[in-house]
């Protein structure tokens, strides 16, 4: 049987009302393009610390309190349990993702079993400034060669997973290192691991 959703959404949110005023519309238009079965969850601290809420409700997308404490890795968890979704994307709510990025990365769905919107592959970039950048830069060369990834963007969180996958995981960091847990235990799930990196632009925030 079908599933109900083939696409879910996942923007974990820190007092983003401000940013996600300007994400959620242009993100809700483009998704339904991709597909009609879809679903945009915003993970939120566990008490409102803004209008995050309310605004959820009035743009017509799910409202999620994170379970379990305030952190990332909280967020990450929630978001990924209660997502019903084939696939699911990972986006940050702070500006620095643009949604346009998700159809590049949701048309080499079906042939990968990870997408990843990379800033280190050939047309890829970021805004950051330069010491920021490389040092970025380097914290990624030495997660893929000490961890022997076969990937060049390891700590970007825009990504789309199969549903299936990230739903399997035991996912135990709670801070922005789950971003790189859920990549080293999907690529050591099963032989031949299957991930594409798209080109993207990191923006600023």
């Amino acid at each position: 049987m079908m599933n109900e959703v083939e696409l879910s959404v996942v923007l974990p949110a820190y007092e983003e009302a401000e940013s996600l005023r300007q994400i959620l519309p242009a993100l809700k238009e483009l998704v339904g393009r991709l597909t009609s079965r879809f679903e945009v969850l915003v993970v939120d601290t566990r008490e409102p610390r803004d209008d995050t809420p309310q605004l959820c409700q009035q743009l017509g997308v799910t409202y999620v309190p994170r379970r379990g404490g305030d952190l990332y890795g909280d967020a990450v968890r929630t978001g990924l349990a209660t997502a019903r979704g084939d696939w699911i994307a990972m986006m940050d709510a702070d500006g620095s993702h643009n949604p346009r990025a998700l159809a590049a990365l949701w048309q080499h769905r079906q042939n990968y079993d990870l997408v990843v919107a990379s800033r280190y592959v050939h047309g890829g970039q970021t805004e950051n400034p330069a010491i920021l950048i490389f040092m970025s830069h380097m914290v990624n060369i030495v997660f893929r060669l000490a961890l022997r990834l076969k990937c060049y963007d390891v700590s970007n969180s825009f990504r789309l997973y199969r549903g299936a996958d990230v739903r399997a995981l035991h996912l135990e960091c709670d801070h922005f290192d789950v971003v790189e847990e859920i990549l080293v235990k999907l690529a050591d799930s099963r032989p031949n691991f299957r991930i594409k990196e798209v080109p993207f632009t990191f923006e600023k925030r």
